[in-house]
């Protein structure tokens, strides 16, 4: 059997950790900020009894859920996107290899460079390389001028905004 080098290694982690991050791109499990999303979302209305409970059940409890459902993570986020918007974002998304995934994610989350470079176990200076080929594409995608490209514009494309 083939023992695989440390490239690969380190593929498959930036593989595993976009597939964990993508289940909660919107706000991170168990933050305030996905409690917020919660609420808005129940009081947006429209939603069935059985669906404002498990929502309230969530909000008190988030660390109470062992596996997160991703088709109820998938309406929350359409509920408070807009269906425009979360598919615009989601398209986006595919056009991203796992470390442009990662850095816009984390970007979009708030947080500063050294940071994003500690979690994935790479340089500063790559996460300054992706970050400069992330403002290529939203350079590209928008048909705006690169220089206009920041960390805020870079998390509104994210977000498909």
């Amino acid at each position: 059997m083939k023992q695989q080098s440390a490239r690969e290694q380190k593929r498959e982690l930036r593989e595993e950790a976009r597939q964990l991050h993508e289940k909660d791109w919107l706000a991170p499990a168990g933050s305030e900020r996905e409690k917020q999303l919660l609420e808005r979302w129940a009081r947006h209305g429209g939603l069935s009894p059985s669906e404002l409970a498990f929502i309230k059940q969530w909000i008190d409890n988030p660390d109470e859920f062992a596996k997160r459902n991703a088709l109820f993570w998938e309406s929350a986020k359409k509920s408070v996107l807009g269906d425009v918007v979360y598919e615009t974002a989601r398209e986006r998304h595919r056009t991203l290899d796992d470390k442009e995934w990662l850095v816009a994610c984390f970007t979009a989350e708030g947080m500063l460079q050294e940071k994003i470079a500690k979690l994935m176990h790479i340089g500063e200076r790559m996460v300054d390389n992706i970050i400069c080929s992330l403002k290529d594409k939203i350079t590209l995608d928008l048909a705006c001028d690169v220089e206009r490209v920041d960390r805020i514009q870079i998390a509104r494309w994210f977000f498909g905004l």
